[in-house]
């Protein structure tokens, strides 16, 4: 895990990046956000900035998607979550995609869920706009079909 003082710069690097923060804006915002939320950390708050999964809304950061969600974009591009990467298929590479399949034994043991429930919180997060198939060819399956994050592409 990252030491406090890497996240908050990464933190504030973010919010400045993406929402053309002050570090004084930037730093009460931040304060505010992690007092409202006494379960997270720093470093929760890097993951779930840089992984789009928050806005601005009346200087206030606001999750966009509630906290399974948020948790389960999270473990999947985490240390310990899935290899995203390039694939090849029949000649052409796919960037910076994952293998359903792998998703879904990944989320069976990390979460202990049956493959059903796996694939069907797969399909949520392409209900949810924040993977997709990367040729927009599939449902979320369980087999060697290629899925990307948005935030990838």
């Amino acid at each position: 895990m990252m030491n406090i003082e890497t996240a908050k710069q990464k933190v504030f690097a973010l919010l400045l990046m993406r929402f053309k923060l002050s570090t004084i804006d930037s730093f009460e915002i931040t304060k505010d956000w992690l007092k409202n939320h006494p379960d997270n950390d720093w470093n929760t708050l890097e993951s779930c900035l840089k992984n789009n999964l928050m806005r601005l809304e009346n200087n206030k950061l606001v999750e966009i998607y509630d906290q399974r969600i948020i948790t389960l974009v999270n473990d999947l591009r985490g240390k310990e979550g899935l290899e995203i990467k390039d694939r090849k298929y029949r000649l052409t590479t796919y960037h910076k995609c994952f293998v359903g399949s792998e998703a879904i034994e990944w989320m069976e043991k990390r979460y202990i869920l049956s493959k059903s429930e796996a694939i069907r919180l797969g399909q949520e997060l392409i209900d949810l706009k924040i993977i997709h198939h990367v040729t927009d060819d599939h449902e979320f399956k369980n087999g060697f079909f290629f899925y990307r994050f948005y935030l990838d592409e």
